[in-house]
């Protein structure tokens, strides 16, 4: 019984937020297609936003104050951002371009989205990842991650520690999952796996 209730309750979470994302999709595809051009495949963009925040503006638990609904750092992304004209990302408008201009800092062409996803997420450490397992492989490269662990503390009190590693690699699963659900565009410039 306890397994049906928190199945329901997830699934309620996830329809909520699927809801809530919507409303941003026309904008995201926007402030992605001024970055990448009008073939990326903007769905990811939103999938990552679901994966983020639930498409919620907060800040986020992480103790490093990444907040709005993609959950970005602005003090550490301050100066590449102001350069492109987003001074904060206190609106929505501003977060969602902030999120374009940080994933075409982070992308790497030769590579699929899915690197990049993990990149924006972990830092560039799935690079070497790759580069240990003997190429672009995301079994591989997963099983060649070698990361501590992340710790959280919630207004509760509750302390919750994640490896590294499940939280960059399901990430970029999660992206797609999610944005699948969005839009169907297929770009040979821009694969995802």
């Amino acid at each position: 019984m306890k397994l049906i209730v928190l199945f329901f309750i997830s699934m309620t979470l996830y329809a909520g937020s699927m809801q809530r994302c919507q409303s941003y999709v026309q904008e995201v595809r926007k402030a992605h297609s001024s970055q990448f051009g009008v073939d990326y495949p903007y769905q990811y963009g939103v999938g990552q936003l679901v994966q983020e925040s639930g498409c919620r503006n907060v800040i986020s638990y992480d103790g490093v104050g990444s907040e709005g609904l993609p959950q970005i750092t602005y003090r550490l992304w301050q100066k590449p951002l102001k350069a492109k004209g987003v001074n904060s990302i206190k609106a929505i408008p501003d977060q969602l371009k902030a999120q374009a201009i940080i994933m075409k800092s982070v992308y790497k062409p030769k590579y699929g989205l899915w690197v990049t996803y993990q990149v924006y997420n972990g830092g560039g450490l799935v690079i070497k990842e790759i580069n240990r397992a003997g190429g672009e492989n995301w079994v591989k490269a997963r099983e060649n991650c070698k990361r501590g662990q992340s710790c959280f503390t919630y207004p509760s009190g509750k302390k919750e520690c994640v490896s590294n590693c499940e939280i960059n690699y399901d990430y970029s699963v999660q992206v797609y999952k999610y944005g699948e659900k969005y839009a169907s565009i297929r770009s040979s410039k821009f694969r995802y796996w």
